[in-house]
């Protein structure tokens, strides 16, 4: 649930320090101690014993991070809060503590019993963000004039879910994440969306830095088709602090792809101490088994409160299987003769995998920071992570003479489709405050992604009995370096202005898209004519030669960005930027966002957005001769080859077809946050966003028939498909989040929290046609990727959920509701809407100890599926009985789970 309240968290991870801001501005204030040397200057330290406590109700603090500023030296609280340190005159203690404001306590001289009070940050619902502006000057996300959703990193482990992305679809309704089956590359990254968008166009952020996307385009028939995100679930769960997520376009502040909202990642930064976290669950069926273990830990760099925090994170899912008998013919298509052969060869009709691939996952990744003299701090960010995935494709019977070879596969055969998925990406930078207040900001990163694709238990059918079974399919890479500058400053009282924050910067990112062919195999003609066979391997047929490319590109940014408190109640937050890409030009964004405070219990907030979305190297570059896709053609559901031809392919050129250009969007937003009481908010936001120019990919034309047909005369081509800025859309949506927070004694606390997003996206107009195509029957784009962009995503969704905790034991509860949604077919009468459902978990914890925590609980406790596939023309002869098109909450049933924490 999308709760905006810090956390209080008594059960350990000691040394934790709060937000980035907090710490950099107690340690630019406080003088910096001498660092001991000499045996004299450690002679005269003495042993200082004291206790933490909650400024409260005096309750000890447990497990507290306390050590010596400007030193490695530190210790933790026992049980009790006591601690003891050696010490000396003018040293200052740094304690903190999750749930508490960090505190540096000087040591008085002389002193050898110290009592200290932490002041519980429970006392507020807002939390400190970074997303929203590029000012220098902190503020927490209900000052700002844009909504932005804050979870933590206690909310996101307690959903029981084990990837990033299924968390964060949880608990934030405006966010979309779901598992897929036999839907190729989305099998191993999972489509994610926001406020009803597609998956590009929304930007994620680490530690507010540009992460690199996806190398692999989704050119298959569900949500996100023509489009390529960013793979959240390379990314560990136990490195994350918290989530920030911005519900407004900010491609004015950060660049392209923000035009439906930010995903920002803050990575943890304790300096001491850490976790360890083991989880297992399954499923209600007995299958899934999940296994997951993950460290963090900090360690303290340098003399001055440096860092460097370390995740490393395993993770082992084996696949579930929802599949359905196959009922289609076998070996004959006579239905009496093959009814005799199936019965003489004792045929097994259960014939595929449908459900959530299996997964090996290992990530590595790291945060830290440390001074560089005097003025400037070193910092560096990044990981490693790899996942060696395994997916399934459909049953291939031996009565289909174009793809059975008989002496290698008698019985028919069903692709297997491993795959090996690499992240890396790191981070480094320096930055300082002038005398002058400039805060300077200067960083270079670089980022990439690489999925190695397979196929086995396979053949290349024009190849005959000669084929192979196993086939290296091709690899799909892309990379991205960036430079930044960024600079700000806040200034106070200026004039008749209560403040004034300035930021402007620059941004330099070099792209790389690359398709390496696959085994010769995979994609050839073979020799074999008779039945014309399908040519390439059955399943995933090969990146050809013909189609490797490698293309870079460069972009160059400039923005500026300022906001002010015009008076103690108007806030107004203006932003600019300017963009250059090498391969289709320049593009301007700009933005105007404020808050009126009526009150300290109520605001008005909104704001005006001119964004854009450049067409990703992807989109621009990616070709293949014949993309198998599964379409119902005449009542038969099969697949078909197309040939997937780049946007500047002579042939499209041919059709008319324009270059691809940017997206732009103007973005409406106009919303309210309401304090009432001390323990309840609730804030409320609607929205529309209207994108003109969206790129899309065409239907399925055929290229022998109509207008199409002169062009593609002698080519070979029968199916075409191709980008472009064919369409434009409008999305309207209202998000509601309430929280409610109530601690009755240091022993019991009370959290319930609400929302729920309405969201609508309509085509606008008629499709942005060229005129040699406008006699299409078929139009060129078709109902089935109108489908996918207007109801293929829930429309609603709800989440409700309450957490009580009594001394050592909290429980939690959670419902979620899931809205309709619609798979559109190329014909209408097979049209399907799948209806809303809801979704109910719950989890138990017991803390043992403020160190030791174990979490029992159970994912869709009732064990809910959507609905089934009401025609069976679109089941795959059986194979599939829950539709692959799209999906509100996968099917995999019920899942249990238990978790066992240890805090150090």
């Amino acid at each position: 649930m999308t709760v905006l309240l810090p956390s209080l968290y008594r059960a350990g991870c000691a040394g934790l320090v709060l937000a980035a801001h907090v710490t950099a501005s107690s340690a630019a204030a406080a003088p910096t101690p001498s660092i001991p040397t000499s045996i004299e200057q450690r002679a005269n330290r003495r042993a200082l014993t004291g206790r933490v406590l909650d400024g409260a109700d005096q309750a000890p603090l447990g497990f507290c991070s306390v050590g010596i500023k400007g030193s490695n030296r530190g210790t933790t609280t026992d049980a009790n809060g006591a601690f003891k340190l050696d010490v000396e005159d003018g040293d200052i203690l740094v304690i903190s503590y999750v749930g508490y404001e960090p505190r540096e306590y000087p040591v008085p001289a002389g002193e050898t019993s110290v009592t200290i009070s932490l002041k519980s940050t429970t006392h507020t619902m807002a939390d400190v963000v970074v997303v929203g502006n590029r000012a220098s000057e902190a503020r927490t996300n209900v000052e700002l004039p844009v909504p932005v959703d804050v979870l933590s990193a206690k909310e996101i482990t307690k959903t029981g879910q084990t990837e990033l992305g299924q968390m964060i679809h949880f608990l934030a309704p405006s966010f979309n994440s779901t598992k897929h089956a036999i839907s190729n590359v989305t099998s191993y990254v999972d489509p994610a969306t926001l406020r009803g968008l597609g998956p590009d166009q929304t930007l994620v952020l680490v530690n507010g830095k540009r992460r690199h996307q996806s190398s692999a385009l989704n050119v298959n028939n569900v949500v996100g088709r023509g489009s390529v995100g960013t793979d959240l679930n390379a990314i560990p769960t136990a490195a994350i602090e918290r989530v920030e997520i911005l519900r407004d376009g900010a491609a004015a502040q950060y660049g392209s792809d923000a035009i439906a909202g930010i995903v920002n990642l803050v990575l943890k930064k304790a300096p001491r101490g850490g976790t360890v976290t083991g989880n297992y669950g399954i499923t209600k069926l007995g299958d899934g088994d999940t296994y997951d273990a993950g460290v963090n830990f900090g360690l303290p760099v340098g003399k001055r409160d440096g860092f460097f925090n370390t995740t490393v994170q395993l993770h082992h899912n084996k696949p579930t299987d929802r599949s359905g008998d196959y009922t289609g013919a076998v070996y004959s298509t006579k239905p009496e003769e093959d009814a005799a052969l199936v019965a003489q060869n004792n045929f097994n009709r259960h014939v595929t995998t449908y459900g959530t691939a299996k997964n090996t996952m290992g990530q590595l990744f790291y945060n830290a920071e440390t001074k560089l003299g005097e003025a400037w701090t070193l910092y560096s960010f990044g990981g490693y992570s790899r996942k060696d995935m395994t997916a399934y494709g459909f049953y291939r019977q031996p009565s289909n003479k174009r793809r059975a070879v008989l002496s290698l596969f008698p019985n028919g055969y069903n692709p297997v489709f491993p795959a090996k998925v690499q992240d890396l990406a790191s981070t480094l930078g320096v930055r300082r405050t002038t005398s002058g207040d400039w805060n300077l900001d200067f960083s270079a990163g670089f980022g990439g992604n690489t999925i190695e694709t397979f196929a086995n238990h396979t053949v290349n059918p024009s190849y005959g009995s000669n084929s192979p079974t196993s086939f290296y399919t091709g690899t799909n890479k892309f990379a991205q370096g960036l430079i930044n500058v960024n600079v700000s400053k806040s200034f106070k009282e200026i004039g008749s202005l209560k403040s004034l924050s300035v930021a402007y910067g620059s941004e330099l990112r070099v792209e790389r898209y690359q398709l390496v062919a696959g085994d010769d195999a995979s994609w050839m003609k073979g020799p074999v004519t008779a039945n014309s066979p399908d040519v390439g391997s059955s399943g995933r047929e090969g990146i050809g030669a013909q189609n490797a490319v490698k293309r870079t590109r460069n972009n160059v940014g400039l923005y500026a960005d300022v906001l002010s408190d015009i008076t103690e109640n108007l806030l107004v937050d203006v932003a600019a930027r300017v963009e250059r890409y090498s391969d289709f030009g320049t593009n301007v964004s700009g933005k105007i966002s404020t808050r009126y405070k009526f009150s300290n219990l109520f605001s008005v907030r909104g704001s005006l957005n001119r964004g854009f979305r450049a067409p990703s190297m992807h989109q621009l570059y990616y070709s293949n001769n014949a993309d198998a896709q599964w379409l119902t053609i005449n009542g038969v559901f099969d697949s078909y080859p197309i040939a997937h031809l780049r946007n500047d392919n002579s042939y499209v050129r041919a059709l008319g077809v324009e270059k691809l250009k940017a997206e732009t969007t103007l973005d409406y937003n106009l919303g309210f946050t309401a304090q009432i009481g001390p323990n309840l908010q609730v804030t409320a936001d609607m929205y529309q966003i209207d994108i003109k120019d969206r790129i899309v990919i065409s239907g399925q034309l055929d290229a022998t028939k109509e207008s199409l047909a002169p062009v593609f005369q002698g080519s070979g081509i029968a199916q075409v498909q191709f980008f472009s800025n064919a369409l434009d859309t409008r999305t309207r949506g209202l998000d509601v989040v309430a929280a409610y927070r109530q601690n009755f004694s240091k022993e019991q606390e009370l959290s319930l929290s609400a929302s729920m997003m309405l969201n609508s996206t309509k085509v606008r107009g008629a499709v942005r046609t060229p005129s040699q195509l406008a006699s299409l029957s078929s139009g060129l784009i078709d109902r089935v990727m109108i489908g996918l962009i207007e109801v293929a995503q829930p429309r609603s969704k709800a989440i409700v959920s309450g957490s009580y905790r009594y001394k050592k034991l909290e429980g939690m509860l959670r419902a979620t509701r899931f809205g309709e949604v619609t798979a559109i077919q190329t014909s209408s009468e097979l049209d399907q809407t799948f209806g809303a459902k809801t979704i109910a978990d719950a989890s138990l914890s017991y803390s043992f100890n403020p160190r030791i925590n174990l979490t029992v609980g159970a994912n869709n406790i009732f064990d809910v599926y959507p609905d089934k596939i009401a025609f069976p023309s679109l089941t795959a002869s059986g194979q599939t009985p829950y539709t692959r098109f799209t999906s509100q909450f996968g099917f995999m049933g019920a899942y249990y789970f238990t978790t066992v924490r240890y805090s150090f």
